[in-house]
């Protein structure tokens, strides 16, 4: 069973009565012990029927039926020859287009497959993502944390928005490979798109991909363009770390955040913080009440939220604002306090986070990327920093 289907099936006992009993571990490929009598089956049937049809994308079994007004298309690494080599290699320095389409669409889907033998490749390879012919990019993020889980490892993962389909080997071996790392946020665009990948690293790679998207006679209106971007603080300054600032006029739909604990304990006491317009809007009551959990982060993965990597010191937590998106007119600025959560908000913990968000253009400048060196220096267990106040 999936880690999404686990968070289907926690109402289905009460529904189904005594008869199903279910026990939810961690968010692994055999995490489920479970045993259904018939009659408990069709219920579970039944409630995950109607479940997978809210969850999907443009997936209720009313619209299937409906004629649609655009056309489909899926670019891939098929062999060119018609053989049986559907890969393309990525030497050290290079960068691979994924996609490089020219008309009227949105990307419904993504999926890239990275085969390297070279530990932390996943923090190596930097996915950019660039719209209607601009410049810079829109998203720029390393390939790893943009799929929701940090370190350059790897845990199986189902959620509304990202998957990833197995855990190969040791869960904190950030050498492994084999897994499909899967994308459903829709990504219109009005003239173009253009999704790359750049191996920063020395050794080379090899990717599978495939990218599904519908093209359109005319862009649909009133559309906003797809960002996400990374930051990291190894430590951050004191004060609370600043996940994102963005000008324009969009909305919030997700977070990735994960941390390194550097001196054990718990150091999730940090509220969120969201000011919008310069004022302050939203303000939590805890990191793990922001990734909706409470007393501490429990390893689970949730349609809308989840903690794919928790194996101390390492976690990862995302939130996707599918239901609850956090909308602007002109700006935002995201922050979570870290340490104890007490001012001046400071902590020895490394803190890397990724931001996704739907936007108007131009959008601000991003802060540069840190270099590959300094996006695993968490690895080299560099001089040590000041115990959180």
């Amino acid at each position: 069973m999936c880690c999404q289907s686990s968070s289907l099936l926690r109402p289905v006992a009460a529904r189904c009565g005594r008869r199903a009993v279910i026990v939810l571990r961690r968010c692994s490929p055999f995490a489920w012990g479970w045993r259904l009598p018939s009659s408990a089956l069709l219920c579970v049937v039944a409630f995950l029927s109607a479940a997978s049809a809210s969850h999907g994308q443009d997936l209720s079994l009313d619209n299937l039926p409906a004629r649609q007004d655009f056309a489909s298309h899926r670019l891939t690494s098929a062999d060119p020859t018609g053989g049986n080599d559907d890969w393309r290699d990525l030497p050290p320095g290079q960068t691979l287009v994924l996609a490089d389409i020219r008309e009227p669409g949105r990307i419904v889907h993504f999926r890239d497959n990275i085969t390297s033998r070279e530990p932390h490749h996943l923090q190596l390879h930097v996915l950019r993502m660039y719209w209607d012919g601009e410049k810079e990019p829109s998203v720029e993020v390393p390939v790893g944390d943009f799929f929701a889980e940090g370190f350059g490892f790897t845990e199986r993962l189902n959620s509304a928005l990202m998957c990833i389909d197995q855990r190969p080997g040791r869960l904190t071996d950030p050498a492994a490979f084999g897994a499909a790392r899967n994308c459903y946020i829709p990504m219109p665009f009005a003239r173009s798109a253009r999704i790359t990948i750049t191996n920063e690293g020395k050794e080379p790679s090899r990717h599978w991909f495939e990218v599904n998207y519908r093209t359109y006679r005319k862009p649909p209106k009133h559309q906003a363009y797809f960002h996400a971007q990374y930051r990291q603080g190894t430590p951050p300054p004191a004060g609370p770390y600043l996940i994102l600032e963005a000008q324009g006029r969009g909305q919030l739909i997700g977070c990735v955040l994960s941390v390194k604990n550097n001196y054990g304990g718990w150091w999730g006491e940090g509220d969120e913080i969201v000011q919008i317009e310069g004022k302050e809007a939203i303000h939590g009551t805890g990191s793990e009440d922001y990734f909706c959990e409470s007393y501490g982060l429990r390893a689970g993965c949730f349609p809308y939220f989840g903690v794919p990597l928790l194996e101390e010191p390492f976690v990862s937590a995302y939130r996707w604002h599918v239901p609850d998106p956090v909308t602007f007119r002109h700006s935002i600025r995201f922050l979570i306090e870290q340490g104890n959560g007490n001012p001046p908000f400071r902590s020895g913990n490394f803190y890397y986070s990724v931001a996704y968000w739907y936007q108007t253009e131009p959008h601000a400048p991003f802060p540069k990327l840190p270099a590959a060196a300094d996006r695993v220096n968490w690895a080299a267990d560099r001089a040590k920093t000041t115990t959180a106040q």
